[in-house]
């Protein structure tokens, strides 16, 4: 058997050039893939120690909600008279953490609702905990307190569907991905019954 050497022939300079085309829009392809997992997977972790911040804020609410300081007759009040915001994210020059990180609880001798506070400031005023992306990011929570219509509660908000004396309720409110997506959690923190 005799081949003809002449029909047998190798790549041409053109096929070569074509073929890497291909190749080369491909790897590009991978790579924008790859970096657009990366993102979503950094604002996945970012959602997820929202959540569990979020959550810890409640359970430190609903945990305390006894314990009276000052002039305020619970914690829901105290927190209804302090609201608690943090405008971390707000600042773009801001450092990476608060005067309170590390040293959550001071050596000043403070009662549990302040030591609270604190503790949320040291740990949501901090990149080591949850990043800052823009400055449209808010992290905040707040009381609101509903009051039924025959009570006489000063800044309560008349509700006529209430059966108590009156009720707190909290938000805790998060700002993620420069405020484009925004985490809400309202809950019961406390109620007073009627007399």
């Amino acid at each position: 058997m005799k081949i003809d050497k002449k029909k047998i022939s190798g790549l041409s300079l053109l096929e070569a050039l074509v073929s890497t085309a291909i190749i080369g829009i491909g790897f590009v392809a991978i790579f924008q893939m790859t970096n657009y997992s990366v993102q979503s997977i950094y604002s996945s972790g970012e959602r997820t120690k929202a959540n569990y911040l979020t959550n810890m804020i409640a359970e430190d609410v609903l945990g305390h909600k006894n314990v009276a300081t000052g002039s305020a007759r619970n914690f829901s009040d105290f927190i209804f008279e302090n609201e608690f915001n943090s405008d971390f994210c707000s600042n773009p020059k801001v450092g990476t953490a608060s005067a309170d990180v590390g040293n959550i609880y001071g050596s000043d001798v403070i009662d549990g609702p302040l030591m609270k506070q604190r503790k949320w400031q040291a740990l949501l005023n901090s990149r080591s905990y949850l990043n800052c992306k823009g400055t449209n990011e808010r992290r905040s929570f707040r009381i609101f307190k509903l009051r039924s219509q025959w009570s006489l509660e000063p800044g309560a908000i008349e509700n006529l569907n209430i059966d108590d004396d009156l009720m707190y309720i909290g938000r805790v409110q998060m700002n993620l991905n420069d405020g484009k997506k925004r985490k809400y959690l309202y809950f019961q923190t406390d109620y007073v019954t009627k007399p």
